[in-house]
Order: C-alpha cells, then structure tokens, then sequence
C-alpha cells in the first residue's frame, strides 16, 4: 500500500521531535512552518503576531530535563540555556536526524479539511510560490502552546489612548522608553517583562488578583528541578489515585514551603497564598523578587476598568497613570485550522476555562471522530519540561498509527473525557483553569504505554520491576532516587525505537549534575 503521509504543522520543539519519530516508524512525513527558521518561539522573531522568546530570555528548566530523550544538550552549555542556546540546540537536533529535507518554510497552512471523499486530509497552503492544496492520510497540530494569545475584555478599553498589547506583541523593553507601564498578570510572561522593562520604563506596576508559586532557578542549592525524583512523583502519584484532595493538600504545602524558603516576601505583594500547582504553572524568577524589594516593580491589584486617555482604575478603587498596558494574560489552545471538525463542540460548556468549551480530545490528543488520522500537541499543560513530553506524545502517536497500539472505542473515549471535563470543573473553584490541564500521573502512565517505552514496567513494582531492580539494584537506585533523566524514555526494550546510548547518557548527566550542587 505504500507508506502513509503525514503532514507536521509546526517546526518548534515538539513539531521537530514529532518529525523525527514518525519517520523512524516509516511514515511520509513532511513539517510545514510559516516562520522562516526552525525552532518556533525559541527562534527571537519582531513579528507581532508570533510569540518568541526574546534574546535576554533564560529557560526555566535546565538542560538535563528540557532535552530529547535520545539527544542531551553538550556538557559545555550551562545548566540552564539562553534562548539563542536552545535554538542552536533545536538546529544540531534537525541536523543531527536530517530533519531538514522534510521541513517546508515560510509555508502558511490556512486551513485544514477533510476531502470529499472522506479519505484524506487536505492542506490549503501559502507561500512565495502561491496557493496550494496537498492530500495526506494523517495530520499532527504541532503548533505551539503559545499561538493564540488570550486577551480579556476590560471595561473602558476603548477611552485608553495609550498603547495596549498582548506579551505575543512584547518584542523590545526600550519601545517603553520612559514610559509607565502597568503589567496585567503574575506568570512567567508577567515577570520576564517586568524585569526586562527595568532600567528603560520610568514606572512599571505588576497587576494580578491572585498569587503564584514562584521559585527561583536555584533553590536550596541546586536546580529547581533537582528537587523532582521519579521515587517522589510515583509516591505522588499513587497517592493522588487514592486520596487525591490529601495528595493535593500535600503538593502544595511542599512547593510554598520552597517559595518562603526561597524569597522573603512581603505580605503586601499579595504572593502568597497561591491557587493550587494543579491549576497554574509556578513561576520562574531569579531578579523578580529583588525587583519588588527595590520598588523598581510595584504590585498592584487588579484592573477594574479604564477611565481616561491615561488613567486605569483598580479593583481597590485607586487609580494609577499609565502610557502602556502589557496583558501577560495567557493563551488558549488553537483549533482554527480545522474547518468541518470542531472539536471543542460539548454540552460540556465551561465557565472556568476562558469563557470557552473544553476541547473534546481524548488524553488531550486525539479527536474521537478521527482518532486513526488527526492529532493534537497543542493542548497539554504539565509540570514535567515540554521537549521530553513532546518526543514521548509522539512517540505514543507514531505507535498508534502504526497499529501497534490500540484505542478505546468511541464511546470509551468520550465517556474519559467527560470524566476530564469533570475533574477540571472540580479544580476552579471561582478560579480559570486552563482546558490544557492533565492528570499528570495517569496521562504520563498511558504515554509511556502508548509509545512502548518499557518504563512502567521495569521501573513499576510489579514482576518486571523487581526483576530489573534485582538484576541492577545500583543503577535502578539512580533512576528513581537521583537525577530523573528523561533518557530513561529510551531505555529500555520497547515498540518505539531504543537509543543504546541511553545507560551511558543517564550515568553521564548524574555525575554531571553533581557540578550543579550546592550552587549559589
């Protein structure tokens, strides 16, 4: 019959790791990118309506977590990469596994729809040299947690005669000149453009109406996600399936308790107390916190509405001068491509999730309608680093499609994700809950299932487990209780592809990380 062909929307991260693993399973796979490189917002680009890192960015995750399973960052990197250096990384990733010769550039994919005869997918594109349309049998939306900005509606917006932009459209702090800037929001967007803006905007105020768990790059003398075992998260876990409010209660006591142990926070800066670490992404800061102290940030409550040319009331009634407001307000997953399918269609109707439906996606990938031809890896929040999650979901994909592992019936799927929906609707409790959130432990147990990575088994506490524990008591020791290195992904015998380097590269970064203990 031929090989089937896939087409890949999106060169960033997860668009090249999903690249590499569906042509390892002998898939026709081609990535398409409207920007002119790879590397998506990894890649600095002045284009407005792209999100990108901008050049003074540091990654919040350091480099022996935020990597591909088969492919570590060099020893000569520090620990935790500038946006440059993770570009450069995304560029020996495509060279390295020839990735470029599948990968279409400034190539706009305007939609996506289903032929008439309902047995391709049809890809209506845009480039230099024009129009066209391209049949495949499959389709993966690798388009990025971060292409669609969110933007509230704010009573009075249209009386502000000052500038109003979403952080997509935050390119360059010294457009803010001498300007007071008021900042809408407390995520890693808010923070990174609040001290990116100090020492060029004469005024910047931070405004949120709740706190955050936030933590700096090193805690307690080592990397933040040092602190993270696979022995604890499985501990976590299993006590999540079986008490899950104590699991929770618990989990968040422990992350506060590093953010006091971490900063000395005023009360007056409304930090703490936080929403759950369920519900919202900590923060990753290293001067924030300074900035506060200095009085070169000042936090404020919420915006209640505009009320002049310059002038923005709060939620307390006081009311600040502003020339510039920076919403770092957060996006949603994307799903305009797809015309004739709408997956976010549910009676299932959210009030907590931006004002939108939940997507209807089974374990946030795939379209119950669809399940054997349309994938989604633009829709998952999780704890866990975003490179290593992207190479593992595609790897489930690839297998998947591959038929060597199979999908509950329909039914089944849509029953899962109202049970989804259910559990998110539990975890708002008045807040907004982003429709992206999983049940880490569970959605990480499938994955691994999915893709055939052999790690529940022989990492498990089943047969399999204590045979390989019996058989390699020290090394297995490593893996749950040292550093968790995501090469463990490519361990062991399995349906995906086995990387033999793996045990090298795994003994390799845990005496490495010994360079990042107890470091100021």
């Amino acid at each position: 019959m031929g090989k089937q062909s896939v087409a890949v929307i999106g060169a960033g991260a997860v668009g090249l790791a999903t690249l590499k693993n569906l042509l390892e399973e002998d898939f026709d796979v081609t990535a398409y990118d409207k920007r002119q490189s790879i590397g998506g917002v990894w890649d600095f680009n002045e284009n407005i309506n792209y999100t990108s890192t901008l050049p003074a960015t540091t990654s919040n995750v350091s480099k022996f977590k935020n990597c591909f399973t088969d492919f570590p960052i060099p020893d000569d990197m520090p620990v935790y990469l500038t946006s440059s250096q993770v570009h450069e990384y995304l560029q020996s990733y495509a060279t390295q596994f020839d990735l470029y010769r599948h990968i279409r550039l400034n190539t706009m994919v305007r939609k996506v729809v289903r032929s008439a005869d309902n047995a391709k997918w049809q890809l209506h594109l845009s480039s230099e040299n024009g129009n066209e349309v391209i049949d495949y049998d499959k389709v993966v939306f690798c388009s990025g947690l971060t292409a669609l900005s969110h933007i509230p509606e704010i009573r009075g917006i249209q009386l502000f005669k000052g500038k109003v932009l979403h952080s997509q459209a935050f390119k360059r702090p010294t457009d803010f000149a001498k300007m007071k800037v008021l900042v809408v929001g407390l995520g890693n967007s808010a923070v990174d453009t609040c001290t990116q803006l100090v020492g060029h905007a004469e005024k910047i105020y931070v405004s949120h109406r709740h706190g955050i768990n936030i933590f700096p790059r090193i805690c307690k003398g080592q990397p933040l996600d040092f602190h993270i075992r696979r022995r604890d998260e499985d501990l976590k876990h299993a006590l999540t399936a079986v008490v899950p409010s104590l699991s929770q209660k618990l989990h968040d006591s422990y992350v506060q308790k590093l953010t006091t142990e971490s900063f000395d926070l005023d009360p007056a800066w409304r930090i703490h107390p936080p929403p759950s670490i369920l519900t919202h992404q900590p923060t990753i800061t290293d001067s924030f916190i300074n900035c506060l102290q200095d009085g070169s940030v000042a936090s404020v409550v919420g915006i209640r509405c505009f009320v002049g040319d310059n002038c923005v009331e709060l939620d307390d009634g006081s009311r600040i001068e502003a020339d510039a407001v920076i919403l770092c307000t957060g996006y949603v997953p994307d799903f305009n491509l797809m015309h004739g399918l709408d997956v976010t269609s549910s009676s299932t109707i959210s009030n907590v999730s931006y004002g939108s439906p939940f997507p209807r996606l089974y374990q946030n990938i795939f379209s119950p309608e669809y399940p054997e031809s349309i994938a989604f890896l633009n829709n998952w929040a999780a704890t866990v680093a975003v490179f290593p999650i992207g190479d593992l979901a595609s790897m489930a994909i690839a297998q998947v499609w591959k038929g060597a592992f199979s999908l509950p019936s329909k039914e089944e799927m849509h029953r899962e994700i109202d049970a989804h929906h259910s559990w998110l609707c539990s975890l708002a409790k008045g807040e907004t809950v982003y429709p992206g959130i999983i049940q880490e432990g569970p959605w990480m147990h499938w994955l691994h299932d999915a893709a055939g990575t052999g790690v529940n088994e022989n990492l498990g506490y089943g047969f399999k487990g204590w045979f390989f524990w019996l058989r390699n008591p020290q090394f297995c020791n490593l893996l749950m209780g040292g550093l968790a290195s995501v090469h463990v992904f490519r361990l062991f015998n399995g349906r995906r592809k086995k990387w033999d380097e793996a045990k090298a590269a795994i003994l390799r970064a845990n005496e490495n990380a010994k360079l990042y203990i107890n470091v100021k």
